[in-house]
């Protein structure tokens, strides 16, 4: 994240975009407000040996830096997110409960009531812990579903499966990455997001409008794929444009 602030200071040409920042830490932090973003994720992790490997340090103090981080956001007019990885499976301690990630997020809220995203990082959920994680927030922390995001990956191919299962829940938000970029240097193995474009045309064609155009997506996916060494991640590109992922079109006889 070296040349950070040079990305930061070509988005001003996009207007209508809303732009974001990853801020694991005070220094993150200032380096976003100085490069002029005003919307920022703060992360921390369900399971205490994700946070200490990903973060280097407990999350009892993730949580006092959330409470600093607070304090300079409601100063500065920054508006915050809170984003809890490994919610469902963390690779070091296996299988997330419910009870640990609503412990975690009744801690942040009690801090400040910043929205929560809920993250699948190593792609390892299925739809009934989604169901059991997503309906204990609402029901038991209260929780309106406006104030829930959903960030899935897509590393065994349950990332729709599991959209589908937020959406029965009322989850009208959800995380996902142009051509399924991302992935994780903790999760062996682990893939990117699950691809917008799979969402789209997921979401499409279950009758939600999304307001995206689609083909100009797939241009974008196109366009990022040459950004990574990786096969691509996604789905939709290869069925519609398998040139573009280096699959030959077969022809009929």
């Amino acid at each position: 994240m070296a040349d950070a602030e040079d990305v930061a200071a070509g988005l001003g040409k996009f207007k209508g975009a809303t732009f974001s920042a990853l801020v694991p830490n005070l220094k993150g932090y200032e380096r976003a407000l100085a490069a002029g973003i005003r919307h920022m994720e703060f992360v921390i992790a369900a399971s205490e040996t994700f946070n200490r490997k990903n973060l280097n340090r407990s999350m009892a103090e993730s949580l006092q830096l959330l409470e600093q981080t607070t304090r300079l956001a409601q100063r500065d007019g920054v508006i915050l997110r809170v984003g809890f990885s490994t919610c469902f499976h963390c690779p070091f301690e296996g299988r997330i409960s419910s009870q640990a990630v609503l412990n975690a997020v009744r801690t942040a809220r009690a801090i400040a009531p910043w929205r929560i995203a809920i993250c699948d990082t190593d792609g390892m959920a299925f739809p009934d812990q989604v169901k059991e994680t997503v309906g204990r927030l609402l029901n038991e922390l209260k929780l309106h579903r406006k104030e829930l995001v959903l960030h899935f990956h897509d590393t065994y191919g349950r990332g729709l499966a599991n959209t589908l299962a937020g959406l029965e829940m009322g989850v009208r938000e959800f995380d996902s990455s142009t051509a399924g970029l991302g992935g994780c240097p903790y999760c062996p193995g682990a893939s990117g997001n699950l691809a917008t474009e799979d969402l789209v045309d997921f979401l499409e064609g279950m009758g939600y409008d999304t307001g995206i155009n689609l083909e100009k997506l797939l241009d974008a996916a196109e366009f990022a794929r040459g950004f990574s060494a990786r096969p691509y991640q996604g789905h939709l590109l290869r069925a519609r444009r398998g040139g573009a992922c280096g699959v030959t079109p077969q022809v009929s006889a």
